[in-house]
């Protein structure tokens, strides 16, 4: 509970990915990915609840072993196409609520480098005046480095973003998918993303912002694990 309000961990995990194939059931660190977001979202004292959405039985047995709720996907919802707004949709109209506006935080599997205790400050940054707090990290290649191709041929990406030196340009970020504490009347507000309204922005670091897209990042992921 955080101030008066229930509190709500949503965490989306298909058994379909073909990218990394089963990556959510593949051991990293010491346990099978899907794992470290559940352990995250059991240790902030503030979450009552933590929800698993999946088609998958594998997906489904891990998570309950480890103590999370299994609202089973449609396979309409778990292909490489599916909405993932929509698919949050369907996770929250899936569950009973005993309030008619919890708090929701949203984790990706593909962010297992996150502390608990960032996830517990950015739901005391959600207030009345803010739609959602989001995890950002920094942008490292600025616009004004940015190119596309036509015609065969690179040209500027945005032509008003002239390079200058590192230390003289505006510091940007970008949504990194680690972190995001909203409401559930606001993602049920929500046409296209899950983010945006107000949004107050939550800084984490390089290696709280690692996002696991391709196998290689998978191999550094599972090593900083181990380090750690």
């Amino acid at each position: 509970m955080y101030r008066d309000k229930e509190v709500l961990c949503f965490i989306l995990a298909r058994g379909g990915s073909k990218g990394i194939p089963r990556k959510n059931v593949k051991l990293i660190g010491t346990k099978p990915l899907i794992v470290h977001s559940i352990d995250a979202a059991k240790k902030v004292q503030e979450i009552d609840k933590i929800y698993v959405s999946t088609e998958d039985p594998e997906i489904k047995k891990i998570s309950l072993e480890n103590d999370a709720i299994v609202i089973d996907r449609p396979d309409e919802l778990a292909q490489d196409t599916s909405d993932y707004l929509e698919t949050v949709k369907h996770l929250s109209t899936s569950i009973p609520e005993k309030d008619s506006n919890p708090i929701i935080v949203l984790l990706e599997t593909t962010s297992p480098i996150r502390d608990c205790l960032d996830i517990h400050k950015c739901i005391k940054l959600l207030d009345e005046k803010i739609d959602c707090v989001a995890g950002v990290g920094e942008v490292k290649i600025f616009p004004g480095y940015m190119y596309r191709e036509k015609n065969g041929l690179l040209e500027k990406y945005d032509p008003s973003n002239k390079v200058t030196n590192r230390q003289q340009m505006e510091k940007l970020f970008f949504y990194n998918g680690s972190i995001l504490v909203t409401t559930m009347n606001f993602l049920k507000s929500q046409n296209d993303v899950v983010f945006g309204g107000k949004m107050k922005g939550y800084y984490l670091d390089e290696k709280s912002s690692f996002d696991i897209d391709t196998p290689l990042d998978f191999l550094i992921c599972d090593f900083l694990l181990r380090e750690n």
